[in-house]
């Protein structure tokens, strides 16, 4: 039960190896390069070229013998760490980027591929992890996710979408959980005795977040891949694909109202209905489960009589619904496999060749970043605990401090502002040294993100957080804290309710769940408490930590968990807005010095035609991002070259019939003005040779985008909100309002959460940072220029 490989695997695999190449040798840039990497999964973590792979696991689905082979293909490519996801999935992290291709090509090898771990793509597909072993199930949905991902990971549009689209399936509708967050949700129900699905579509829960909304509240099975192209399709035609940041399926809900957007959902969904097959499993599901086990050895039997055994399976061993077999749950801290670790290694593999027995169906991935073990005989638990405890010290510990989620945070993600995992280390501690009814509260979801964004689910929590920046005279990590998500059948987003000290976190929590303990048979579960009664207790409890300490008095305030220097958001950021505006010119210029080759060796003269065209296209698009324009169409280029080069004279006016020429009919006769195309990209080229670090052209009149210099202008004019403005064009717009003014003037603009890294590109600039805020959702930050 494994989702079947896209037959353009093998040349994607082929043609990154390529591109990697090119790359290392600076025959491309690295915008080029990450738009093809990126959509096969693979990141540059926060150091500087080095990568992390994401592997593709629908519905944390994989056989024993696949994890071996990724621990065995970690550790051949160099790698220190395995991670656990929130999606189910599993990335090598801390890779070079050679080793990339080799491994990519291993994966495939056992059935695995990275393709559309990121990007705008079709992401991992969400599935209840208990799905197929519970009784309170509708169906196991299971095998609809991945015959779904097969189809939908073939198709070319998968990955050319506005922004991401995830996927996630719920086998339960009293308990919609995660098919209510995500773009599109399925949820299994049955009507009139035939197997299907309620679906949600449009929710997430990062900036502007929302539940879904209920489009269908029921479609049959045979119609999921219909409503799910629909869907599609409807999000990549209707989809923002100018700004990234207003680009999620919510953002159509948001821009045309719900009414207009479920109609044209709708409308797509009867127009492919003419022409998609119904959906049919590839394969009956049928429930394969375990032999028949014999203990290998019968003194295990001593294992019985452990006191600590009968507390584990308490905590970490559930019934099926299969009669014989258990599942069992094994905590890796914060999601992590430690690979320097030999010891450990060592032990995990006897543990995987030990299930391997049992079948293939014996893994999941689960969302809270652990492994599930299903399908295990009874009678194997004595055995498998011994194998356990020798490995993971978290099974000693109760299920609630283990099923803290935390995404990667400020360690490795450069996106993070606070340490989110050291949080989560700090909050587990304090919860293992106070004593208290642990094991009661093994239902609580307590989810940690290191910035505003929600890797880490903050909003799909009992108790959430969110890493900001907080300020008292200086800079303190800080979260914005959350109660109360519903994830039943009546979904919805946790409370933001204020904010707290990073280092006031773990005492808050500790004191809030014993509140709970206190009361806890007057309610159905803590989101119900914190609904009543709680939440007051809750905000009363916030207010106590509101007041914070100079550095001089606690400078650990002033530190991060886990951290050796002081909080310093700036300090944290690697820089690439500077060097992107360079390498998407780059970008443009490679293609124009490329089609001159190729006319030195092409005899076809339609051929020819279409290189002279694409010379003139990327001469004109070249250097308008110097500007601080952005076209939107084809036209769009042309004109806006025209109106910024050749209006303020920066190219000569010869050119002009040329350029209209081009935008207006691209299949013209441009051979017979052969010598006039590469004058014109030769004209370009000097331009952006002579180009100065503030974005001017020395020798040339410099009209400033938009304004002209202005000797005296009063501060309240000098403002820019580039919200949803995104890097490098935020830098370019900066530097461009900063070209206009005099030394020692103030600029003040606002950020989004997610484009921090235009304050160091400024700083490095020789520039200085006055103040630097959050406001509601976005930054302020006042620049004086040098």
């Amino acid at each position: 039960m494994m989702y079947r490989l896209p037959d353009t695997l093998s040349e994607d695999i082929q043609r990154f190896g390529v591109l990697s190449v090119d790359y290392r040798e600076k025959k491309i840039g690295s915008v080029e390069f990450k738009s093809f990497r990126v959509p096969m999964g693979v990141y540059e973590q926060r150091e500087n070229e080095v990568y992390m792979s994401r592997i593709r696991t629908t519905g944390g689905v994989i056989y024993p013998k696949q994890f071996l082979r990724i621990i065995d293909i970690a550790l051949r490519h160099h790698s220190d760490l395995l991670h656990i996801t929130t999606r189910q999935e599993i990335q090598i992290q801390n890779l070079k980027l050679e080793e990339i291709q080799p491994i990519f090509y291993e994966l495939q090898e056992i059935g695995l591929t990275t393709k559309g771990g990121g990007g705008n793509t079709i992401r991992n597909i969400l599935v209840s992890y208990n799905s197929g072993i519970t009784n309170d199930e509708v169906f196991d949905t299971t095998p609809y996710a991945i015959e779904l991902t097969t189809r939908l990971i073939a198709e070319s549009d998968s990955y050319l979408l506005p922004r991401k689209m995830k996927i996630a399936f719920s086998s339960s509708d009293k308990q919609v959980d995660y098919a209510a967050i995500n773009d599109l949700g399925f949820v299994a129900k049955i009507q009139d005795g035939q197997k299907g699905f309620g679906v949600y579509v449009g929710g997430g829960a990062g900036s502007k977040p929302a539940v879904g909304w209920l489009v269908f509240n029921f479609i049959p099975e045979s119609e999921l891949f219909i409503v799910s192209e629909a869907v599609k399709k409807m999000f990549s035609e209707h989809g923002n694909r100018k700004n990234r940041n207003r680009a999620r399926i919510r953002y159509i809900f948001y821009n045309l109202g719900e009414i207009e957007t479920i109609r044209l959902i709708r409308e797509y969904y009867e127009t492919l209905k003419k022409t998609i097959p119904l959906f049919l499993l590839k394969e009956e599901h049928k429930e394969k489960l375990a032999i028949e086990y014999s203990k290998s050895d019968p003194s295990n039997d001593i294992v019985l009589l452990d006191e600590n055994y009968e507390i584990w399976k308490k905590r970490y061993v559930i019934e099926q619904r299969q009669i014989g077999y258990m599942s069992v749950l094994l905590p890796f801290a914060l999601g992590n496999l430690l690979l320097k670790n030999k010891k450990f290694i060592e032990n995990l593999k006897k543990l995987l060749n030990f299930v391997s027995q049992f079948g293939q169906d014996t893994i999941r991935f689960t969302t809270t970043q652990n492994v599930q073990l299903r399908n295990i005989p009874g009678s194997a638990l004595p055995e498998l605990y011994l194998l356990i405890k020798n490995i993971l010290p978290e099974v000693q510990e109760p299920l609630l401090v283990n099923n803290i989620i935390s995404c990667t945070g400020a360690d490795t993600c450069r996106l993070g502002i606070c340490l989110s995992k050291g949080l989560t280390v700090a909050i587990s501690d304090k919860i293992k040294n106070t004593r208290a009814e642990w094991d009661k509260l093994a239902t609580v979801r307590i989810h940690i993100s290191g910035c505003p964004n929600s890797c880490g689910q903050q909003l799909w929590a009992d108790i959430g957080f969110s890493g900001k920046a907080l300020r008292n005279n200086r800079l303190y990590p800080g979260y914005q804290v959350y109660l109360a998500s519903n994830r039943s059948d009546n979904p919805r987003l946790a409370e933001l309710v204020g904010s707290i000290a990073a280092r006031d976190i773990p005492e808050y929590v500790v004191r809030l769940l014993i509140s709970y303990l206190e009361v806890r048979l007057k309610y159905k579960n803590l989101t119900s408490y914190l609904e009543n009664e709680g939440k007051e207790t809750a905000i009363r409890l916030l207010n106590d930590y509101q007041k914070i300490p100079s550095f001089e008095d606690d400078k650990s305030y002033y530190f991060d968990w886990g951290a050796s220097i002081p909080f310093n958001i700036i300090n944290r950021k690697k820089t690439e807005c500077s060097s992107g505006l360079f390498d998407m010119i780059n970008v443009d210029l490679n293609h124009i010095n490329d089609a001159k080759k190729n006319i030195e060796t092409e005899k076809d003269e339609q051929k020819i035609n279409k290189y002279l065209y694409d010379i003139i296209y990327f001469s004109s698009h070249m250097l308008l991002i110097t500007r601080g324009v952005e076209p939107k169409t084809t036209e769009d280029v042309f004109n806006l070259f025209l109106q910024y080069f050749l209006d303020k004279k920066l190219v000569e006016n010869k050119y002009y019939g040329l350029l209209e020429q081009a935008r207006d009919n691209k299949q013209s006769n441009f051979v017979i003005h052969k010598g006039n195309i590469y004058s014109l990209s030769d004209a370009v080229v000097e331009l952006y040779r002579n180009m100065d670090d503030s974005l001017h052209f020395k020798n040339v009149e410099l009209v400033v985008s938009e304004m002209e210099k202005i000797k005296e202008v009063s501060y309240k004019n000098r403002f820019k909100d580039l919200r949803g403005v995104i890097c490098p064009m935020n830098f370019v717009q900066v530097k461009i309002q900063l070209a206009s003014m005099q030394s020692g003037e103030k600029l003040e603009i606002w950020l989004d959460d997610s484009h921090l890294s235009v304050i160091i590109s400024i700083q490095n600039e020789g520039h200085q940072i006055l103040e630097q805020d959050r406001i509601e959702n976005y930054w302020k930050v006042i620049i004086k220029k040098k």
